[in-house]
């Protein structure tokens, strides 16, 4: 399957890196017209949990009444994926119009557009033309020169911080106070914040910017129950109602079932057992990952895990481990981590990639048993074996962005 054009022009743009500065995007969306101006936004930030937060609460909104632009990051199986509109993925042809247009008012910035800044503007063209009345972002990368602040210039009406832990530290600061701040800066825009239960660290930082900044700030406590698997789903649950009912202040919890977001503790029956997908990629959210798995014991499970080589994978190794089953290891496509470096420490098994046909036996044999098999890390990992088992159409290879 050969990639089309457009898409690996596109994907080409992932060796122009991060960008952490906003004139370039805002620059363009003013030559665009600044599309999403209008449309009231809930803008989702934080370390683990944004997609799941961002997807219950375009669920509540949609179910009273409001037309939901949503957009996400990264995808599972094909770019289309991060750009849904009343909870229809855009097709990869929309899209191509969109990024079109786009790339053809670039020439008003003064440098190329990222990869995610291509996109993030391609989605807010996409609500404008689509007729959205409400829309959800979730964040990228940190929050203060994230593109999708763009919502800055049009009424973002509250800011939802979902939990912060340590990742992407080259980019956001070695701790969990400074990568709070870069995501807290945001606040500065002036909309109202809710928050998850933090650390006290990242807790400080939320206080403080927010009474720098003169906005109301609260947290919310964990919700009795959640749509989505996981203890952890109740604190996005309620995070995610909260910020719903600013826009649409009747929602209630009720408003959030029914929704559905692949790769997030999603279960599927297959060969007599079953597989689990989780994209969690660091070691909050391998912990939360480890904490479902405790609380729910399987007759026989294994864990298939690979990550990118920018993450601790030494530490999410070794929190896996203290399941005490088997434990499989395989690079993403295009390559990550150095499994086998990690192998001997957790006495792990290590595959050549996801494709080696070992694994397929391997994985096949567990199946046939009335086994489990846990696939999490990296969405590369996680999108490559949840395409192959559920025949999923997807890109010609798992493309994605820096992160």
């Amino acid at each position: 399957m050969e990639i089309p054009r457009w898409q690996q022009a596109l994907f080409d743009r992932r060796n122009l890196g991060v960008k952490l500065d906003l004139v370039a995007v805002r620059a363009v969306h003013a030559a665009l017209g600044s599309p999403g101006r209008e449309i009231p936004a809930l803008h989702v930030l934080g370390t683990n949990g944004k997609g799941s937060t961002a997807a219950m609460a375009a669920q509540a909104l949609t179910r009273r009444g409001r037309r939901v632009g949503l957009y996400t990051s990264p995808h599972l199986h094909r770019v289309g994926e991060r750009v849904r509109i009343a909870g229809v993925a855009l097709a990869d042809e929309a899209l191509q119009g969109l990024c079109d247009r786009v790339l053809a008012a670039e020439q008003a910035g003064p440098r190329a557009l990222t990869f995610f800044e291509v996109l993030t503007l391609a989605a807010l063209l996409a609500f404008e033309t689509g007729g959205v009345d409400a829309i959800v972002l979730e964040a990228g990368l940190g929050g203060r020169l994230d593109a999708t602040r763009l919502g800055a210039g049009g009424p973002i009406v509250a800011t939802l911080f979902t939990p912060i832990a340590l990742d992407h530290m080259a980019y956001l600061g070695p701790t969990i106070a400074a990568i709070a701040a870069e995501k807290a800066a945001v606040m500065a825009d002036g909309a109202p914040a809710l928050s998850a239960p933090q650390t006290e660290e990242a807790a400080a930082v939320l206080r403080a910017t927010a009474d720098a900044c003169g906005v109301t700030l609260r947290f919310v406590e964990p919700l009795g129950h959640a749509p989505l698997a996981g203890e952890h789903q109740r604190i996005n649950a309620a995070l995610a109602l909260a910020g719903a009912q600013v826009i649409a202040p009747e929602a209630t919890a009720a408003d959030l079932e029914g929704v559905v977001w692949p790769g997030r503790l999603e279960r599927h029956a297959s060969g007599g057992g079953a597989l689990v997908f989780d994209v969690a990629h660091n070691p909050h959210g391998i912990a939360a990952l480890v904490e479902h798995l405790r609380a729910t014991p399987a007759g026989e499970r294994a864990v298939l895990f690979g990550c990118l080589a920018d993450k601790d994978g030494s530490g999410m190794v070794a929190e896996l481990a203290t399941l005490g089953c088997p434990l499989w290891l395989a690079p993403p496509p295009g390559g990550g981590l150095d499994v086998g470096a990690l192998a001997a420490a957790a006495g792990a098994r290590v595959f050549a990639g996801l494709d080696d046909p070992e694994l397929a036996a391997a994985r096949g044999a567990l199946l046939a048993r009335g086994g489990e098999l846990v696939v999490c890390g990296s969405h590369h990992v996680v999108g490559h074996v949840r395409g192959q088992v559920l025949a999923v159409a997807a890109d010609a290879r798992t493309l994605s962005d820096p992160r």
